[in-house]
């Protein structure tokens, strides 16, 4: 559980500063049929938010992490 603290110019659900929990899946290729079928669980390319690596190649950290990205 955390604070947001910065949101892109497409986020709509969220504000600055709403508390918010971030689940095991933090992004997804949006393109896929899981995707577009709000399944993203089963994209092949998937983030988890531990143990992995952002599409800008910075690691997840999960629970240790001090902030992290997520898509909304």
């Amino acid at each position: 559980v955390g604070e947001v603290v910065e949101v892109g110019s497409d986020v709509t659900k969220f504000k600055v500063g709403d508390v918010v929990g971030v689940g095991v899946i933090v992004g997804s290729c949006k393109n896929c049929h899981p995707c577009k079928s709000e399944i993203e669980q089963y994209c092949n390319k998937k983030i988890w938010s531990y143990n992995d690596v952002y599409t800008d190649g910075k690691p997840t950290q999960g629970g240790f992490a001090e902030s992290m990205v997520v898509d909304q």
